[in-house]
């Protein structure tokens, strides 16, 4: 058994497409940004923010222009990524054998013999009963947040996200 010290609090954990969408959208460098940043950087010293090892690896051969989410990733690595467990594994195997056919499985990724990140992610939030983050489509079966859903598994996007933590841009006062 497993002991989690963070029971009452919500634990996130995401997705590598919205890992991406997060620094196109809400750039680093960009000062208007800054407390989201600082959000979820506390998030993960505080163990409450993850991604698994799967992603890690997505990220890290990502052929686009991510070059800062590669170093982020790195920095935070010892807190923000963990290594899928037993468990998880076990939980995956019903999920990919349900969506091998349903198109969730990306076709390269399948014919380059190339594991993917969706069911491990999908099911170490089931097994640790975490919340999903992710930015795939919502309406379409074969994404992310329709397999979570029919397994049981909390699933929100980044503006979710943003809104569950309470973080949002104001004016200043004049």
């Amino acid at each position: 058994m497993q002991l989690d010290f963070n029971e009452g609090k919500n634990v996130y954990v995401m997705d590598t497409s919205s890992f991406i969408r997060l620094e196109s959208t809400f750039n680093y460098e960009n000062p208007v940004f800054t407390a989201i940043w600082e959000e979820i950087e506390e998030l993960i010293k505080q163990g409450l923010f993850k991604t698994i090892d799967f992603v890690e690896e997505e990220i890290n051969s990502y052929e686009g222009k991510q070059e800062f989410l590669k170093k982020w990733v790195k920095k935070w690595k010892k807190q923000l990524v963990v290594p899928t467990d037993a468990a998880s594994i076990n939980a995956a195997i019903p999920i990919i054998n349900e969506e091998y056919k349903s198109g969730f499985f990306d076709a390269k990724k399948q014919a380059e013999g190339k594991e993917e990140a969706d069911p491990y992610l999908i099911a170490f939030c089931k097994t640790h009963n975490y919340i999903l983050i992710t930015n795939e489509s919502k309406t379409k079966p074969n994404k992310i947040p329709s397999v979570a859903e029919k397994n049981g598994v909390k699933c929100i996007d980044i503006n979710d996200f943003l809104i569950e933590r309470e973080l949002k841009m104001e004016r200043k006062k004049r």
